[in-house]
């Protein structure tokens, strides 16, 4: 009797199936804020891409570099060490500590020669070594056979980062090999190296045998995204919104998006625009591409271009400290996401994610799914219990687009049955318009109709004078430099199952009124827990 008659699979058959479903399958544990292992290349290389000289001494030979450093600190064993001058510390008097850590050689401004204590390893010269870093990490990304995502925007870009890789890292297995690498391996900018340091570091620190990287990237003025996006080539551009962050250095939100809308002009060959479809600012920056090109995504409200959107959000319902269950259709395909974040700006993250997994060919289901795993860094929305209470902690950055959306947030997650409070800080760099923006934002606290308000910075005054012309009772309005008084106001007014918002810009340092709560109030254990990957 064969195989086959027994009901068995013969041994050929029985391997096919068995492929063909591990071709299926996603992998796990697949997204990286860096490479477990850069790839090494030969110290020649180097110098050839960087257009550098060798200077006298220590021979580059068979020498090979593996990754890349700006901070002594982080160089080991085989890294390349360059010496940048920063406002605060140069680089070119850490060589020699770089040199007695292990680093394959260093490279610095060849107007200053040779470092001292650097004898024993190659000095490598160029014209400007920032610069040098970003030739470098250009000739890498030309060799990478995988498919890069840039992300940049005024509010959500890193938790769009990590939303995209962790949809990114559900691909399956055929799909992976196609694009060059391992099935779904995905590397992604870590913390904030997302500047014109930060991105080439990003490059060089990966194995080259990724299927995706998702890099983003940062601006403060005309032409750094230019300047990013030429280094990354990304076959898949996302500008996540448009809002009043960086106006001090711009001007006007038509000079944002402008800016922004650089990352469109650097796209690699045949590359696709992503872009909100209710924010006609940067209509003109996708101009030159052909529609097939652009591909939009919309929320919840009506707008010209919502229902031409190829992502759209049908539904939200808020989960409380569970995050927000989402109904979307993903090119005509429904789709729920259950997404561990609050927030309509969040679930707006989310469909973009989702609009660029599909652009890469990724299922709507399979990304819906991987996003549903996402865990973000720190200070970006993360949902922390505290004494009873349901604390918001989005102190990483603040404008006055993601402040409003913030409290929007806060208020529907309180809902009607229990107090929110906000303890907020200054939100940078707005130039002119600042204290009216810090006004407006105090009389949108009180338009919330939030139980108490704890501000501190330098700006401070005009949020709380804003809440009390909007309403708030002035005994409610606590106006501080102190990070412990703001945080015991908020533990004295508040009960527990109440909502806490913390929030401003990076610059506040407001994750000291995090641990401040944290020792008014008790531990805080974050909600949901969700394991690093």
């Amino acid at each position: 009797m064969t195989a086959k008659r027994r009901g068995r699979q013969a041994p050929k058959a029985k391997a096919k199936a068995k492929a063909k479903r591990k071709a299926k399958a996603p992998v796990k544990a697949r997204v990286t804020a860096g490479a477990a292992e850069p790839a090494r290349r030969p110290l020649a290389f180097a110098v050839k891409a960087m257009k550098a000289k060798v200077l006298p001494g220590a021979l580059i030979g068979k020498r090979v570099f593996a990754g890349a450093a700006s901070d002594s600190r982080e160089v080991g064993p085989g890294r390349l060490f360059f010496a940048l001058v920063g406002e605060r510390v140069d680089g070119f008097d850490y060589c020699a500590r770089a040199a007695a850590a292990g680093a394959s050689a260093v490279v610095v401004n060849a107007k200053r020669g040779r470092p001292v204590g650097c004898d024993k390893v190659p000095v490598i010269a160029v014209r400007d070594t920032r610069r040098a870093l970003g030739d470098l990490a250009r000739v890498v990304r030309r060799n990478f056979a995988g498919k890069v995502v840039g992300v940049t925007g005024s509010n959500g870009k890193t938790t769009t980062k990590e939303l995209i890789a962790a949809a990114l890292a559900s691909a399956p297995r055929a799909l992976g090999r196609a694009r060059g690498g391992p099935a779904g391996s995905v590397l992604r900018t870590a913390g904030n190296l997302n500047t014109d340091v930060g991105l080439p570091l990003t490059v060089l620190e990966a194995s080259g045998r990724e299927a995706f990287w998702v890099l983003e990237m940062a601006m403060r003025a005309k032409g750094e995204i230019a300047y990013l996006a030429d280094i990354a080539r990304p076959h898949v551009g996302l500008v996540t919104n448009v809002a009043a962050a960086h106006l001090g250095r711009l001007g006007s939100l038509d000079a944002v998006a402008e800016a922004k809308g650089e990352m469109f002009h650097g796209l690699a060959a045949g590359g696709i625009a992503v872009l909100p479809a209710d924010e006609p600012r940067l209509d003109s920056q996708v101009a030159h591409l052909p529609r097939a090109r652009q591909r939009r995504f919309a929320g919840l409200a009506d707008g010209p271009g919502r229902d031409a959107a190829f992502v759209r959000i049908l539904d939200l319902v808020p989960a409380g400290g569970e995050g927000t269950t989402l109904r979307l259709a993903v090119g005509g395909v429904p789709v729920i996401v259950r997404l561990p974040l609050a927030g309509e700006h969040n679930a707006r993250n989310a469909a973009a994610a989702l609009a660029v997994a599909a652009v890469l060919g990724v299922p709507a289901l399979r990304a819906a799914e991987g996003i549903g795993r996402v865990t973000l860094p720190p200070h970006r929305s993360r949902v922390l219990q505290v004494g009873g209470r349901t604390v918001i902690d989005d102190c990483y950055n603040a404008n006055p687009a993601s402040m409003s959306a913030a409290l929007r947030t806060l208020a529907d997650s309180a809902g009607a049955s229990r107090h929110s409070f906000a303890l907020l800080g200054d939100m940078l760099e707005l130039g002119d318009d600042a204290r009216a923006l810090h006004t407006a934002l105090g009389r949108e606290v009180a338009a919330r109709r939030l139980a108490g308000l704890a501000v501190l910075g330098g700006l401070g005054a005009d949020i709380g004078q804003g809440a009390r012309d909007g309403g708030l009772s002035a005994d409610r309005v606590l106006v501080t430099d102190d990070p412990d008084i703001a945080a015991k106001a908020i533990a004295r007014w508040s009960a527990p199952g109440d909502w806490i918002l913390v929030k401003a810009s990076r610059g506040m340092r407001l994750d000291r009124a995090i641990e401040a709560l944290v020792r008014a109030l008790g531990s805080a254990t974050a909600k949901p827990a969700r394991a690093e990957r």
